[in-house]
């Protein structure tokens, strides 16, 4: 199991590794949706039960979060497929086959993952489709001894998916094979197997269509980045407080299983890309999840208090910090240059620049830092 699973260990934490397995499970519109991480966040996993995946009544709707522990994880290794499973999911728990797991608080790594992923995922697209034994071929011709260190880009070859060293415009960024060995016993069972990328290389997502199930898998562009890092939805998280769609946006949710932009401006008399912002905000709030096979957003609640955000994002509460002082200095608008105290930012090619330390060391790939934040909030 993903939840189970640690695919990056820190060599200071050796004597402190919990191995997290808290799966957040929703229910609306009858569709049934268990949420997880890896024990190093790297790796995101989210099971997608159609209404004819299963027999029974839907009583209610909401969200929950469970501990898997050994027990519960012993029960799902003996269902077999011949056999039938016995699923009851409540406000308190999951029971699964006689065996119940009560709701346990949701660990604060996996919070900022789970906002975090969805931004990820809203700005992927498709990159390759192919059935499950295509799939499986191309999982079992991996090279084992990847680890991680050297990328490695996936493209389409004559006879379907291959890896390479040489960056690829049309390819898929790769490391550590290892996060996708788990797909190997599942693979040959899916419909079809279809994989998206954002376009800055960054994540990438495998989902796995069994029909009345999926299966998705993103993964970080590295196994030491866990999404918990990642910095995408800080953005969102700034303009969460001055949005005048979002409240509205926020009153139409009631459980849906996917949200349509069009649909929702057209009841508020909105235009739909302020709907479509609004629905990010939410995605970083915690209110909203995003399914990258259906293009949508779909309604759950994360335990998230909005008086934490500054708490859970530092680089948030430093921007905000820099706005109070106040030390942003506008230069131009077109094309924006300001001064943030020591540092300069600039727009270059459609890009946010700064001078800082932390943007010379990541180039924008883990988010905008504090200066670029408190740049854009004055716009």
């Amino acid at each position: 199991m993903i939840v189970g699973s640690r695919f990056f260990l820190p060599a200071n934490s050796l004597a402190k590794v919990l191995r997290l397995a808290d799966p957040v499970v929703t229910c609306g519109e009858g569709a049934l949706r268990f949420e997880g991480f890896s024990g190093c966040c790297s790796t995101y996993i989210r099971a997608d039960f159609l209404p004819d995946a299963y027999e029974g009544e839907i009583l209610g709707k909401g969200t929950t979060n469970v501990d898997f522990n050994a027990p519960m994880r012993a029960a799902l290794a003996r269902v077999r497929d011949s056999e039938g499973m016995g699923l009851s999911v409540g406000a308190d728990g999951v029971t699964i086959n006689s065996v119940t797991e009560s709701k346990v608080e949701l660990p604060l790594r996996w919070l900022r993952g789970m906002l975090e992923v969805q931004s990820y995922q809203a700005g992927m697209r498709l990159r390759h489709k192919m059935n499950g034994m295509e799939a499986l071929r191309f999982l079992r011709a991996l090279p084992r001894n990847a680890n991680g260190r050297t990328p490695l880009w996936i493209v389409a070859g004559p006879t379907g998916l291959r890896v390479t060293a040489q960056p690829s415009p049309d390819g898929v960024r790769m490391t550590d094979s290892s996060r996708l060995r788990v797909l190997e016993t599942l693979a040959p069972k899916a419909k079809s197997v279809a994989l998206y990328a954002d376009e800055a290389q960054q994540s990438s997502a495998w989902v796995l269509d069994f029909g009345p199930t999926r299966l998705t898998l993103a993964l970080s562009a590295e196994t030491w980045r866990g999404f918990s890092g990642e910095g995408q939805s800080l953005r969102a998280l700034l303009r969460a407080s001055g949005s005048t769609a979002l409240s509205s946006v926020r009153a139409q949710l009631n459980w849906q299983a996917a949200l349509d932009p069009a649909v929702i401006a057209s009841a508020l008399s909105l235009p739909a890309g302020e709907v479509s912002d609004a629905l990010r905000v939410l995605g970083a709030t915690g209110l909203v999840g995003f399914d990258v096979a259906a293009n949508s957003y779909f309604h759950r609640v994360l335990p998230f208090d909005l008086a934490m955000v500054d708490d859970l994002n530092p680089r948030l509460a430093a921007a905000r910090e820099l706005l109070e002082q106040p030390v942003v200095k506008i230069i131009s608008n077109d094309p924006i240059e300001a001064q943030v105290g020591e540092h300069r930012v600039r727009e270059v090619a459609q890009e946010m620049q700064c001078t800082c330390p932390w943007f010379a060391k990541y180039q924008g790939a883990r988010g905008p830092c504090k200066h670029v934040l408190a740049v854009e909030a004055t716009r």
